[in-house]
């Protein structure tokens, strides 16, 4: 599936590998014994890509011959034979296999069974009970719902899930028939200004006799950012590497593929003759945005998908940021909140005390007082992830915010605030020693919050 026209006015998504472990798998029937062939867990994998993985403990192989997945995209099997199991990780020692789904069918089942002979075989669970000749169900929304109902689980994760959700809602509507989710509360309240950095540029003139007829991302269970022309574009290379030509619809095309969830926001580079293009997979979001803002009578359905496409790229960037820097001094067991009135608590860091108060306005706030005298990152993480524990605070891009996220705008005021004394600018400081974490500024940078400060 994919979406676009002109390039100009509508570009066309999904994805990091994530094993977002845990099961919710149904067991029934007998009474599993030892040396059993086992299902030990199912997770998902967005590895530009949006999949279900199967971790599976052989112990006895010469019970079943074949593996068999089954889902919206048919069925397709594996050869036990052939299987290699996990080298390293949680899972060393299983086996693993996915089974790729296309965003839009984020909500259909997919099951694994085994066979022997072409006769099923028995397949147990974790807790030791057999499944059924129908095999293990599992798919990506039971993993979400998992997520939703698990207390413990991060902001980050949560964020993820819940994006990943509203992603796939709105994708079953403009490519699976389905009806409006009623999600606009909560999709990214933006305009193509917030995504203008994202917008296709072209420099520079294609061989003579070659145009470029327009742009897609490519909607499948991979996802790619493809380049139409009307002819042979010849030699042409995408982030220096060269690229494959291809026909597509009587057209020629190349294509940046795979695109990670945590990479749709990634500039990337085209190059065809003396033609450098450059793109991300949120041109797609911008374009979208752009065009409905000029023509009333634009496609509803593709501006919320575009939004939604955007949220999950966020959330993935949150959840994905791999730790750099200076690592915690404390763990969230270590840090203590004590309540000293309603929505207001007391927190030690570093042999001083700290003020942090929620104000339930609007989809809420957290103000950290003197939050200037906090720099190291990873305990600001540590210190947003508990007060979130505490009251969530609703985003302008996710639904809900995020630990990593809220510290990026600490961060961002710990820098206004050494700027402001630097600059002997003793009023912008006095309201920079304190960070307000509401949902205006979610995923604002230095730079936005700069622009609002100068008025322009």
């Amino acid at each position: 599936m994919l979406i676009g026209t002109s390039l100009l006015k509508r570009i066309t998504a999904a994805a990091c590998s994530v094993c977002l472990a845990g099961t919710v798998l149904t067991a029934h029937a007998e009474e599993a014994e030892a040396g059993v062939n086992t299902l030990k867990g199912a997770s998902l994998t967005l590895n530009g890509e949006i999949g279900v993985n199967f971790y599976l403990d052989l112990q006895d192989t010469d019970s079943l011959d074949r593996i068999v997945l089954e889902g919206p995209k048919g069925e397709t099997a594996a050869e036990v034979g052939e299987l290699e199991p996990v080298s390293s990780g949680e899972y060393a020692g299983l086996y693993k296999l996915t089974y790729l789904v296309d965003p839009a069918q984020t909500e259909e089942s997919v099951s694994i069974s085994l066979q022997k002979d072409g006769e099923p075989a028995l397949l147990y669970s974790a807790s030791g009970t057999a499944y059924g000749n129908e095999g293990a169900q599992f798919s990506v929304k039971d993993y979400i719902e998992q997520v939703k109902e698990n207390e413990n689980a991060g902001s980050d994760l949560s964020a993820l899930a819940d994006a990943l959700d509203t992603y796939g809602r709105y994708s079953a509507v403009q490519f699976g028939n389905a009806a409006d989710p009623g999600l606009d509360s909560i999709l990214p309240d933006i305009s193509a200004a917030d995504l203008e950095k994202y917008k296709f540029v072209r420099e520079g003139e294609l061989p003579e006799g070659v145009n470029l007829l327009g742009a897609a991302l490519v909607l499948d269970s991979t996802t790619a950012f493809r380049l139409y022309f009307d002819s042979d574009p010849g030699s042409a290379t995408i982030d220096g590497s060269p690229a494959e030509v291809f026909q597509r619809d009587g057209m020629y095309c190349i294509e940046a593929a795979d695109i990670a969830a945590a990479d749709l926001n990634a500039s990337r580079e085209a190059v065809v003759g003396n033609c450098k293009m450059k793109f991300s997979a949120l041109s797609y979001a911008y374009s979208l945005l752009k065009s409905s803002e000029e023509d009333e009578e634009s496609d509803d359905s593709l501006v919320k998908l575009a939004k939604a496409l955007y949220a999950y790229s966020f959330a993935a960037d949150m959840y994905f940021e791999a730790s750099a820097g200076e690592s915690p001094s404390l763990s969230e067991t270590e840090l203590e909140l004590t309540e000293t009135e309603d929505d207001i608590y007391t927190f030690s860091y570093g042999g001083e005390t700290f003020t942090a108060q929620y104000t339930p306005y609007i989809g809420g706030d957290w103000k950290v007082v003197d939050s200037y005298k906090i720099t190291n990152r990873a305990d600001m993480v540590i210190i947003c992830e508990r007060l979130l524990k505490l009251n969530k605070v609703r985003g302008r891009i996710t639904r809900w915010r995020t630990a990593k996220d809220m510290a990026d705008e600490w961060e961002i005021h710990n820098r206004g605030y050494s700027l402001a004394l630097a600059y002997s600018m003793e009023g912008a400081a006095a309201r920079l020693k304190d960070v307000d974490m509401d949902k205006k500024d979610q995923g604002k940078t230095f730079d936005d919050f700069l622009a609002e400060f100068l008025g322009r």
